[in-house]
């Protein structure tokens, strides 16, 4: 059985599961990215809206691990592409 506690969530708290700055969180809001209702002082989200957005933000992270960004004049890029080797552990 769930509480209403663990219902709801605030931005600093989603800014630290996301990993994201907590201005970032509250710019969602603002633009309505992300539902949130206020109460007294405090935004609060509900669990279901916390989960689409992050699987927002998983599909969105999968996206560009598909697109190689151009190295352009000298530019070096940072992070894996398709072409990395990745051992995921699964037996080939």
């Amino acid at each position: 059985m769930s509480t209403a506690s663990d219902e709801w969530f605030t931005l600093p708290q989603i800014a630290e599961m996301l990993g994201v700055n907590p201005s970032t969180v509250r710019h969602w809001v603002n633009t309505g990215r992300l539902s949130a209702e206020k109460r007294g002082r405090r935004w609060l989200v509900e669990r279901e809206d916390l989960e689409t957005i992050m699987a927002q933000r998983r599909r969105r992270a999968g996206r560009s691990a598909l697109i190689e960004p151009s190295t352009e004049s000298g530019e070096q890029r940072k992070g894996l592409s398709m072409a990395d080797s990745i051992d995921l552990g699964t037996d080939t």
